[in-house]
């Protein structure tokens, strides 16, 4: 709370200033509060004074070019009122100060000469002063009392007038006087500049740009000009050591670049080769793949041809097995057979005993009996005959479940040798299927391999044709190199030896900008006036 704002300090240092100014006016405080009593007097004559000036502005072809519209006309009279309407009120503080400074600056904006805010000054004072002998001027009956107060009121007017533009008129002349002469001292400064230095640089810098970098300023120079003599000699020094660092460098830049020249050459080479390695290997691969995918047609027709080889040999299986049935089938006939053929023995065997009890009763007979005796012989023969061939029937019988039987074992071995390759089949089936599924997938993975190789050759070809292209700049940057190396060559350089005989001297720049202040101490009146806004 005990520390000031700046814009309070600012506030009262304004008012200190002023201050100091109103006394030596002679406006005191009570000089201001006499003048504030005649403030509702003069605020009238104060309006038309102002009206008074913006007529003239607009009407005065000197005046109108400063304002781009009528709204800055009106912001100036605003301006004016509000300026005026604090001065009346004789209250000469900080705030009257900020209210100056604001006028001035928006007329500095608007480009307003300063005479015309002279001249502006000059016409409120006469309407002013008019008003005021107007207000104080006796009241009488007599004409001559008023035309005598209208004399006086003219008169004072007049010496207004007369005053204010003899004041705007001289300031006018000192501010073209300082101008016109500021502009002739600048003027003969610069020829007299641009002459020492041409002087002084002349021979040097002719030197220096026919590439002579052994040129340096000497001889008796002024004292203002020794510290550019020594930085130039300085700065020559600086450059003939840099050239000659420059050129060794550029030596080993040239070694370096054929080097890199010929390493990019040489690997643009084998990675050309690589490349056409890499294609003749995808080639290579592709016939490859191109043989297995025959071999996968062929073991496709294998596993189909075996396929139906395994179809048959169960087919062979079934016919094989109904085979045995039938024969099973004929074993049981056969056994039914044998079983009749043993009733026909027993048949023929009752037979033969009765032709033989026949024949017995038959010859007890007699020759009564001896026709029954021939057909008891004939059945007993017809019944041996029939027990011959039921043995032999019988006997064939034997023969042929024998035979049967063993047909029977031969087909189950046969069906059994037939199941086992059935399953041999089923075996070889499923391997030839398993081959085909491993070669599907190796000429798979045999493509991708494929494509792979395929996009190394093209990105080795890529890195061939960008190793080409390096070697070619890394050619054209020798060749830049060189070029180099040749424009540094047509500089003249002192050597080692003679440039460590050159003693510079090294001195700071401010003690040249230091006296080169001093030139300008005549403009600063001039520069005073620029910035309070005058000029």
């Amino acid at each position: 709370m005990g520390q000031d704002l700046p814009s309070d300090q600012a506030r009262r240092s304004a008012g200190a200033s002023l201050a100091g100014r109103l006394r030596f006016a002679g406006l005191d405080e009570t000089q201001s509060d006499f003048l504030r009593n005649y403030r509702g007097m003069l605020e009238p004559y104060v309006k038309a004074g102002l009206r008074d000036v913006m007529n003239r502005f607009q009407s005065m072809p000197d005046c109108s070019p400063s304002f781009e519209s009528e709204n800055q006309l009106d912001r100036l009279h605003d301006l004016q009122s509000s300026h005026w309407s604090v001065l009346t009120d004789a209250r000469f503080d900080a705030l009257y100060a900020e209210r100056v400074k604001v006028l001035s600056d928006n007329a500095s904006r608007m480009g307003l000469d300063p005479r015309w805010q002279i001249a502006s000054h000059a016409v409120v004072l006469e309407h002013l002063l008019g008003g005021l002998v107007a207000e104080h001027a006796p009241r009488s009956i007599l004409p001559g009392s008023r035309k005598k107060n209208r004399e006086l009121a003219e008169a004072v007017k007049n010496i207004v007038r007369l005053v204010m533009v003899d004041t705007e008129i001289a300031v006018s002349l000192r501010f073209n006087e300082l101008r016109l002469r500021h502009g002739r001292e600048l003027a003969e400064q610069r020829d007299n500049d641009r002459s020492q230095a041409a002087t002084l640089l002349g021979a040097a810098l002719t030197a220096f740009a026919a590439g002579d970098l052994k040129a340096r300023i000497g001889g008796d120079l002024p004292e203002a000009y020794r510290d550019v003599a020594a930085s130039f000699n300085a700065a020559l020094e600086t450059i003939g050591a840099s050239l000659i660092s420059a050129q060794q460098g550029i030596g080993d830049a040239e070694t370096l670049s054929a080097r890199f020249a010929d390493i990019g050459r040489s690997i643009a080479e084998r990675s050309g080769q690589q490349a056409e390695a890499l294609a003749e290997t995808s080639r290579a691969l592709q016939a490859m793949i191109g043989t297995l995918a025959e071999n996968g047609a062929r073991i496709s027709a294998t596993e189909t041809a075996v396929s139906r080889a395994r179809d048959a040999a169960v087919e062979s299986g079934k016919a094989i097995g109904e085979a045995i049935d039938a024969m099973s089938d004929i074993e049981q006939s056969a056994e039914h057979i044998g079983r009749i053929i043993g009733t026909i023995d027993e048949i023929a065997f009752q037979t033969n005993l009765l032709a033989l009890n026949a024949g017995i009763e038959a010859a007890r007979a007699g020759e009564s009996g001896r026709g029954f005796a021939v057909v008891a012989q004939e059945v007993r023969a017809l019944a041996q005959r029939s027990a011959d061939a039921a043995r032999e029937i019988k006997s064939l019988v034997g023969t042929t479940k024998t035979q049967v039987e063993g047909g029977v074992r031969m087909v189950n071995r046969t069906q059994e040798a037939i199941g086992g390759v059935v399953r041999q089949v089923s075996g070889i089936n499923d391997m030839i299927a398993e081959v085909s599924r491993h070669t599907s997938a190796q000429a798979d993975d045999l493509k991708t391999v494929a494509a792979d190789i395929g996009e190394q050759q093209r990105q080795a070809g890529r890195i061939a044709n960008e190793i080409g292209e390096g070697s070619s700049e890394a050619d054209a940057l020798h060749t830049v190199i060189l070029q180099l190396g040749r424009t540094i060559r047509e500089f003249r350089i002192a050597r080692q030896g003679h440039a460590a005989a050159m003693a510079v001297t090294e001195r700071q720049d401010t003690s040249f900008m230091a006296r080169g202040d001093n030139r300008a101490d005549y403009g600063q009146d001039y520069q005073q006036f620029r910035r309070q806004g005058v000029m």
